[in-house]
């Protein structure tokens, strides 16, 4: 930082300050300056930052869908939210058991949560709709996607308030859960199989 000088061709220069003078106002101003802009930062860090986390917040419970229930017949993860429970493929409708899953939807995929899972309209199950084709669905044919891209978080710890050992079914490309000795009904025939990640749902 230059400090203040006069020139020859200064208009009508005053008496000059000596140099204790003009370094205790140069550095005078500067520290008020820095405080200024602590001052500056303080304000407007800890609101913004608060009002930002609780935004985050407040998407992230936006963006999930409760009424997603364990099918104690098929272990399938089927919406219950309609009048009719789906179609299993035990036979008949899905039978619910269990927590209500709070499933998180349209936000952005991680190294540790998976997107393109789906809701079928035929069944009312989630499927993977990450493959050329669609699966398996017990209504017949392939699954049918609609609604929500629903992201599901994979290989973490387990929280309380979450569910771990929801896998993937490569024969029907279904969501069920891998926690008891049997691994429940496929619609591709005999119990599901198991691959890729081992999810964790979260719950009410």
């Amino acid at each position: 930082m230059g400090f203040p000088t006069t020139h020859d061709d200064d208009p009508a220069p005053g008496p000059r300050p000596d140099r204790r003078t003009v370094l205790t106002r140069a550095l005078g101003l500067t520290a008020v300056a820095g405080l200024g802009a602590v001052a500056s930062i303080g304000a407007t860090a800890g609101p913004a930052a608060a009002k930002d986390t609780k935004e985050a917040e407040d998407a992230r419970i936006l963006a999930s869908q409760t009424d997603w229930r364990f099918c104690t017949k098929c272990y399938g993860l089927f919406f219950r939210g309609y009048p009719t429970d789906g179609a299993c493929p035990a036979g008949a409708g899905h039978d619910s058991a269990g927590y209500n899953f709070n499933i998180p939807h349209d936000i952005p995929e991680t190294p540790t949560a998976q997107h393109n899972w789906r809701f079928c309209t035929k069944c009312y199950g989630m499927f993977f709709w990450g493959y050329p084709n669609n699966g398996r669905c017990p209504a017949g044919n392939a699954h049918a996607a609609a609604g929500y891209d629903f992201v599901l978080p994979h290989d973490i710890p387990e929280p309380p308030g979450s569910q771990r050992n929801w896998r993937f079914c490569p024969k029907c490309y279904g969501l069920y859960f891998y926690g008891y000795p049997t691994n429940g009904r496929c619609p591709a025939g005999n119990a599901h199989s198991v691959a890729g990640y081992d999810f964790v749902l979260p719950h009410l």
